[in-house]
Formats: C-alpha cells, structure tokens, sequence
C-alpha cells in the first residue's frame, strides 16, 4: 500500500486574478485611439498598478512559506509582531492544513509584461516626433518615448 502523498503544486488563485483582470483593462486600452489617450492620460497609475502586481508575484515565495510552518513556529512570528493566540488556534494549524504548493503564476505575469510594454509600443507609435523634437531642442519637457515605463522580469 503506497501512503505517499502526492503534493501537486498549483498557482495562486487570488494573483492569477490579479492578472487576468489587469490584461482585461490592457485588451480595452488596446481598442481605440481614444482608449490609448485615457491610458496616457491615466499612465501613472497604471504603471504603479503593474509595479504592484510585479512585486506580489516576486515576494510570493516568502508570503507562501506561512503555509509550510509548524503551529509552534507561526505562533512564534506572530508574538514577535504582537499578536497573539489562543492555545486552540496555535495547535489546528501547521503544514499539514494544505496539500497542493501554491506557487506564483510566473506564465501569466511574463504574458502580461510583453502586453504591457505591446501597448507602451503601440501608444509611442501616436507621439509626435516633431514636436517632442522642438520642445527638446528649447529645453521643453517632452518624453522622446515610454521607455522608462516598461517592465522587465526579473528572477
């Protein structure tokens, strides 16, 4: 008889959303000339939004650990950020409370990135070179392009 349990690893429900709901707005920006202008207009927040999904993904690791410690050691970091528990609580959790590994959906962010820095390419297509060209040259403020918005993977 084969007692070994089988541990299948699968990605995380709430990033994997994350992300497919942030493509969604990049698909409608995508559409139209119109919907690239609100992007532009809008670009700092959506290029925080992106870096907030970027770091979720990155420290996924360290937040997934909580499920793999004993209940004597999550009882211990908790006291050291000054919460604490009853007996009962310490005593139902540990490792064994969650079979599958839940692992970040590194598939679906790389997806994202190239969608991303694809719209970025497509709205630096509606900048005007010649006036972004003059600006520069009497000391305007203009980006020549949106270069300093796009993304990268890094592992």
């Amino acid at each position: 008889m084969n007692t070994d349990v089988l541990h299948e690893q699968r990605p995380s429900r709430f990033l994997k959303q994350r992300i497919e709901c942030f493509a969604d707005t990049l698909a409608f920006f995508s559409r139209q000339t119109q919907s690239k202008v609100a992007f532009l207009l809008q670009l700092d927040f959506w290029d925080w939004e992106m870096d907030e999904i970027l770091y979720a993904v990155a420290n996924f690791s360290e937040r997934e650990k909580a499920w793999r410690v004993s209940g004597h050691t999550a009882n211990e970091m908790l006291i050291a950020g000054g919460i604490h528990l009853k007996n009962k609580a310490i005593g139902s959790y540990g490792p064994s409370t969650l079979s599958n590994r839940v692992i970040a959906p590194q598939d679906d962010l790389a997806k994202l990135v190239c969608r991303w820095n694809e719209l970025l390419s497509e709205c630096e297509l509606m900048l005007d070179p010649n006036c972004i060209a003059q600006l520069v040259k009497t000391g305007g403020n203009a980006l020549q392009d949106l270069t300093k918005y796009r993304k990268t993977l890094t592992s």
